[in-house]
């Protein structure tokens, strides 16, 4: 691991590039005649890609950095004021995985900061990683790499202390976590980024690479709607061996969100599924009230792309009672799989809604209820904990 030099620093974005299914200039008064069939059928969007089509046929592509993959299914320049932080150089050996390191920046930023979008792009092999802002007087110590257990880090509490900015999807080398115009997540003044260090080499080759995250800043006037996080944790995997199963649960909120003084109405503004190679689907649906058993989201098998969804007409949970969430999968190994890292398995999301209520949902066990076809079917009781948000939350103090 070689340390690299960092720089809060404003960097220019790439050229905007316009690239659309159908390919070729538009003339003015020319009709828009949507996606051909063979780009509909690639699906680009479900791995934040766009649908190109020329002479050689149609294909997905990524969006240069700096762009996102918009839902006109152009690539489009993400807006407001670059932050881009690189980290630490890691190699990472064939068939390694490096675990139970933090690693932080502290951005002296005087004022706030609202985030409408985090870019993220790596070639060290991150398997995954959650991406946290805190006062920068909490989890003190040099920035860096570090043992999260020496500064006794862990995520529910930073999130409770400052808030959470970003999660990556499985093994993707880029990702974009953009909100629609108007929409943002608040770090405070004078706050410290951190980041759990999560790296494994699936490949036959040692692996050395870094890691960058971007943060597009936009001023606190054009913000109309402010993020806050919430978290759905299946815990309790015991995937069987030589089986087809699916683990699901409930996660009614009404009552939490009551007890906390508030009305469960969050308004679902972005989804960030997150599994392992082994699962073949991710579902979350609305629970309870009139739109009982609606998707929000569903994922078809792990391929390890970028999987964060933006939802530009936020969902509205106002009348449901929680979340409905699962994942299957197909087990082809001798022993039982439990959550875990490594050749283990998960089952959780991300997500980021319009409200005064940030939540953990966990299911910490697993029953088997019965089978659906070759599926067998395993659920349990999920417990939530509820707490109010402070969307001005005072942050660190300055530097000496």
């Amino acid at each position: 691991m070689k340390s690299r030099s960092f720089s809060s620093i404003l960097l220019g974005l790439a050229p905007f590039v316009l690239a659309a299914c159908g390919g070729g200039d538009a003339s003015p008064g020319s009709q828009d005649v949507g996606p051909s069939a063979a780009c509909v059928a690639l699906g680009c969007a479900v791995d934040q890609k766009i649908c190109v089509e020329d002479g050689a046929g149609a294909r997905c592509e990524g969006c240069p950095s700096g762009q996102h993959a918009a839902s006109a299914g152009t690539c489009e320049k993400l807006t407001g004021t670059p932050l881009a932080h690189t980290f630490a150089e890691f190699t990472v050996e064939a068939g390694q995985e490096i675990k139970g390191l933090c690693q932080s920046v502290t951005l002296n930023n005087a004022t706030e900061i609202w985030v409408n979008a985090v870019e993220l792009r790596q070639n060290e092999s991150s398997h995954h990683s959650n991406w946290t802002f805190v006062p920068s007087d909490k989890f003190d110590g040099p920035d860096g790499v570090w043992k999260c257990a020496e500064r006794e880090y862990d995520q529910v509490a930073a999130a409770l202390v400052g808030g959470v900015i970003y999660a990556q999807s499985t093994q993707t080398e880029r990702e974009v976590q953009k909100f629609p115009d108007g929409v943002a997540v608040r770090i405070p003044p004078y706050s410290r980024i951190i980041g759990d260090v999560h790296l494994l080499n699936t490949s036959q080759a040692p692996v050395t690479g870094t890691l960058t995250l971007t943060l597009y800043g936009v001023p606190k006037e054009e913000v109309k709607h402010k993020l806050t996080p919430f978290h759905l944790d299946y815990h309790g995997l015991a995937i069987p061996p030589h089986a087809k199963s699916r683990f699901y649960g409930e996660c009614a909120l009404e009552g939490p969100f009551a007890a906390s003084g508030n009305t469960f109405d969050q308004k679902v503004y972005y989804i960030l599924p997150h599994t392992h190679a082994m699962a073949k689907r991710f579902f979350l649906e609305i629970l309870g009230g009139p739109r009982d058993g609606e998707t929000i989201l569903e994922l078809s098998a792990y391929n390890g792309e970028a999987h964060g969804r933006v939802y530009e007409k936020p969902i509205d949970m106002t009348g449901a009672e929680g979340y409905r969430f699962g994942c299957e999968y197909d087990n082809p190994r001798d022993e039982t799989v439990s959550w875990g890292f490594g050749d283990q398995e998960m089952c959780e999301l991300l997500g980021f809604a319009e409200g005064n209520v940030a939540f953990e949902s966990v299911i910490s066990s697993a029953q088997e209820v019965g089978a659906d076809g070759d599926l067998r079917l395993f659920s349990a009781p999920c417990v939530t904990y509820a707490f109010p948000w402070d969307h001005d939350k005072p942050g660190g103090p300055p530097p000496p």
